[in-house]
């Protein structure tokens, strides 16, 4: 006897429903007949699989006739692709910025034709996340979902709509360490760690410009730092100063032969692994937390009680509204 089933799972997006069925009794494979985000779904694909069954049919057919008419249109993870190889006009970083926002938002979507995402679809997923990430983390996401659904041409673009209401902006005020704080985080931090810090801090360098710095861009000769325009936050290129002593601790972790252009500076370090490592070093020194953005607002603080003008400060930091 044919026999129809719902199950119910637990999945990292929120709970599934599959539906399986047997043409028979034991002996009879168990047949998938697909998996729903609600259970009003399941029942209704359940009851258009019981309705081939009692006219004398292989639900199977039926199912793959569906899934080929159903999958004629272009998902929202294909578009995303399209959209990111489509963005010559912005910088490496911005891109895989996009990319992995695009992932984050196509964890919902992305089985989806975006042009049918509604407005209740993306307000939903906006508070769903709300509960989950940073308001600003949030923001960036409709952010990106925006730029997106204008370039598949999604008319009214419903990431646009005045009822999608973001989150109340979480911006935390950066604060820099004490003199004795920031030495008791290079104490506990790895060697590995201590020197990317320590270049944050004397240059004012933002983790992005730290942690991206190739040998291409190392001019030891004038103990200065080149960062080009595609890999600061302004889009401007400038030059940053560093003491010889750190230069030459920079120049000791790589032989002169083995500098290509390319090769990263700081190798195998990356944001996430650094904002572990301080976080763990803070704690580990039993002072409050300090992020690595507070490195640069270190530096800065410190030109600005050494007396160095507004406008120098800007230049050297990159500022991008310059007095």
């Amino acid at each position: 006897m044919a026999t129809i089933s719902i199950s119910s799972r637990k999945t990292a997006t929120g709970r599934r429903y599959d539906v399986r069925y047997r043409l028979g009794g034991r002996t009879y494979p168990v047949v998938r007949a697909g998996t729903f985000k609600t259970e009003r779904e399941a029942k209704a694909r359940r009851d258009l699989v019981a309705g081939e069954i009692a006219h004398g049919r292989n639900p199977a057919d039926f199912l793959a006739q569906l899934s080929t008419a159903v999958n004629t249109f272009e998902t929202f993870e294909t578009w995303a692709e399209r959209f990111i190889a489509s963005r010559i006009d912005v910088a490496v970083n911005t891109r895989k910025m996009y990319r992995s926002h695009l992932r984050k938002v196509g964890e919902t979507f992305s089985d989806r034709d975006p042009s049918s995402i509604s407005a209740f679809d993306v307000a939903e997923w906006v508070a769903g996340q709300a509960t989950e990430r940073k308001a600003g983390t949030v923001r960036q996401y409709v952010d990106c979902l925006r730029v997106f659904l204008d370039f598949v041409g999604v008319e009214p673009n419903p990431a646009r709509d005045p009822r999608v209401k973001l989150p109340k902006s979480d911006t935390d005020e950066v604060v820099p360490p004490s003199d004795e704080h920031y030495l008791a985080i290079l104490d506990k931090l790895l060697p590995r760690w201590r020197l990317l810090v320590i270049t944050m801090e004397q240059g004012a360098l933002r983790p992005g410009e730290a942690i991206g710095l190739r040998w291409g861009d190392v001019d030891a000769s004038a103990s200065r730092l080149r960062l080009s325009a595609s890999r600061t936050k302004t889009g401007r290129a400038r030059w940053v100063q560093l003491p010889k002593w750190l230069t030459d601790a920079i120049e000791a972790t790589c032989p002169l032969e083995d500098r290509t252009d390319e090769r990263k500076v700081f190798q195998g370090l990356n944001y996430s692994a650094a904002s572990q490592a301080m976080s763990r070093a803070c704690r580990l020194a039993k002072i409050p937390t300090y992020t690595l953005h507070g490195m640069r607002h270190r530096r800065i603080t410190l030109w600005h009680h050494e007396g160095v003008p507004l406008k120098v400060i800007a230049e050297r930091a990159g500022h991008s509204n310059r007095p």
